[in-house]
């Protein structure tokens, strides 16, 4: 009888998790008059956040999402106003959340009649921790200072394994984050 090896099994599932498709969440206020947006900046660059500003716990990073929500927002038709009022103020912020992988394999055999018999057998479980990281992406409308659209990619900074993946992976979250930016009329 075949029996699993607990490591390949092990490998497998940590390579399908790792390349599991992040998951995107949105909401948006449908009393927004979203045709009216022409115009962005960064809620950071504004007043409205003087003495909110925190430092960048990665500016490589950082500069990843700028650059993948200002192509996205030109797509859209939206430019960037770093001087004088802006329509939209933008925002986002990475999420961390501690994760665990959990995976058992394990082998059974035995013989006997009923009720009696014997049987053996082994498992081996084994947790790995692992960091989850995604991100949320907001809109302030900067005339009433009121949040009209809030998007989250669950699991978007999740097993990235180097440069060219990172930035490949942002960009794709950014784009399905705003994918429904703006909404249609009515809806």
């Amino acid at each position: 009888m075949p029996t699993l090896k607990p490591i390949p099994c092990v490998v497998a599932l940590a390579v399908l998790t790792g390349c599991a498709p992040f998951t995107v969440k949105y909401d948006y206020d449908a009393q927004a008059h979203f045709e009216q947006f022409r115009t962005y900046d960064w809620y950071a660059a504004s007043p409205k956040a003087k003495g909110k500003a925190e430092g960048v716990a990665n500016p490589i990073m950082d500069r990843r999402v700028r650059n993948a929500v200002a192509r996205e927002l030109a797509a859209r038709g939206l430019k960037q106003e770093q001087a004088g009022e802006p329509d939209l103020l933008v925002t986002y912020y990475p999420v961390y959340s501690h994760r665990a992988l959990v995976t058992s394999t394990g082998f059974d055999s035995g013989w006997g009649y009923r009720p009696f018999g014997l049987g053996m057998g082994t498992r081996v479980t084994e947790v790995r921790p692992y960091q989850e990281g995604s991100i949320v992406l907001e809109l302030v409308d900067n005339k009433t200072n009121q949040l009209i659209w809030q998007a989250a990619a669950e699991g978007a900074l999740t097993g990235l394994e180097d440069p060219q993946e990172a930035e490949e992976q942002v960009g794709k979250a950014v784009k399905a984050l705003l994918a429904r930016f703006p909404p249609p009329k009515g809806k």
